[in-house]
Parts: structure tokens; C-alpha cells; sequence
């Protein structure tokens, strides 16, 4: 069950870290499973199934996880569950595009994440700076 698999990985990359550190190791865990599975992982994309209730336990830890890793951040519930969702969509599209060979320039990828995660958790800590 590659949803569990998800979970438990970035549950480990979190463990004891947190704020920049966690999400940080977050993104590199996601990223890292997509390389290593890429089949599972695509089969396994979609929204979780209420009938199966162990993938939608999965999901929830997983949400969870990346929820308790924003609490440092100035956020609102919803604007937390937002910044879920972004973290996601930044780390499946970066998983997506480097699987369809997208980043097949000679340049170290881990940067270009570190970096993109990095400009979206600045984004995070002055969503309300004006």
C-alpha cells in the first residue's frame, strides 16, 4: 500500500525536526519515495477511497504530519490546510516533471528543490506582512 509507505516516509523524514528543517526533509522524502517508486506511486495518486478505510487512515496520518510540520508558521486552519495542499502540488509537480525527464539539464535537482521549497516556506512566514 503506497499510500502507507508515503506516510511512514515522511513521517520518519519529520520525526524531531521542525519549522524549515521538517518541511525541508519533508519535500526530499517525498521526492526520494516518487524516485524510488515511481510506478506505485503514480497508481496510487488519487484521492483516497472512504470504502478502504486503511488508505484513508494513510491520508489523514499523512495530512496530520504535514500539519503538525506548519505549526511554526503563521497560519490560520485554513490557510494551513492551504499550504498543505501547495507543499503537495510543489512536491508532485516537481516529482512528475523530473520523472518525464524534465530536469535533464546537468544540474543538481536536490538544489532546485531545496531552493523552490525554501522560496515557498519565505512565502509562508510573510503571508501577513504588509
Amino acid at each position: 500500500m503506497s499510500v502507507l509507505q508515503l506516510s511512514q516516509a515522511l513521517a520518519a523524514a519529520a520525526a524531531e525536526r521542525t519549522g524549515d528543517e521538517a518541511i525541508q526533509a519533508i519535500a526530499a522524502a517525498y521526492i526520494g519515495f516518487v524516485r524510488q517508486h515511481p510506478g506505485l506511486y503514480e497508481a496510487s495518486f488519487h484521492a483516497p477511497d472512504i470504502h478502504e478505510p486503511e488508505l484513508a487512515a494513510a491520508s489523514t496520518a499523512t495530512l496530520d504530519i504535514l500539519l503538525h510540520a506548519l505549526q511554526p508558521y503563521p497560519l490560520s486552519e485554513a490557510e494551513a490546510l492551504h499550504a498543505v495542499r501547495g507543499l503537495r502540488s510543489l512536491c508532485h509537480g516537481f516529482a512528475s516533471i523530473e520523472a518525464q525527464g524534465g530536469f535533464n539539464m546537468d544540474f543538481n535537482s536536490n538544489e532546485s528543490l531545496s531552493l523552490t521549497v525554501q522560496a515557498f516556506l519565505n512565502g509562508l512566514q510573510h503571508l501577513h506582512q504588509n
